[in-house]
């Protein structure tokens, strides 16, 4: 009897992915995997991001890009900090338009892998969408999720507490040049 309970939660989930991926945007773009946990409300739209009229150094391009923006315990929203990073990040492409960025979205080591992945997602997209919205072209920017896990070149914190779990959760920029 468990088994079949199991069995029917799975499918359940399934079949909820399944109609959620085919809601997808035919644009390509979009990557996102709807949760059907509650979020507040999306932050009102930001003013334009400042651009610069002289492209800006590749030391300046990876100093500005390596600053994560964090999330908080199980939310994929954006905080005032996370605006700001996010604007100097937007002035950053405008100024460099052949630069594409990756936002790879992760979570603290809670939670299943599967719920994982699709808060990282979320937290990706989150951040995504802040700089679509500051007039970065969204075909530059590619989303991932690793949820909890690692990613090559950059290493989670390991430690069992929540400090080590504040720094997991967040979505981090990886740089690539067109």
């Amino acid at each position: 009897m468990r088994f079949n309970k199991t069995l029917m939660g799975f499918s359940i989930l399934f079949a909820g992915l399944l109609v959620t991926g085919g809601c997808a945007s035919t644009n390509g773009a979009g990557t996102g995997t709807q949760s059907t946990t509650t979020e507040a409300a999306p932050a009102p739209t930001p003013a334009p991001a400042e651009t610069s009229n002289a492209s800006s150094t590749q030391s300046d391009i990876e100093s500005t890009l390596s600053k994560d923006v964090t999330y908080g315990f199980d939310k994929s929203v954006l905080t005032s900090e996370d605006r700001r990073i996010l604007k100097k990040d937007a002035a950053i492409l405008n100024a460099n338009p052949t630069v594409h960025v990756v936002i790879a979205g992760h979570a603290d080591e809670r939670g299943t892998d599967t719920y994982n992945i699709v808060l990282g997602q979320k937290r990706a997209k989150a951040a995504m969408m802040y700089l679509v919205n500051l007039g970065i072209k969204k075909n530059r920017i590619k989303i991932v999720s690793y949820g909890k896990r690692s990613i090559p070149g950059y290493d989670l914190c390991s430690d069992h507490n929540e400090q080590c779990w504040q720094k997991n959760r967040i979505a981090h920029f990886m740089k690539i040049t067109m």
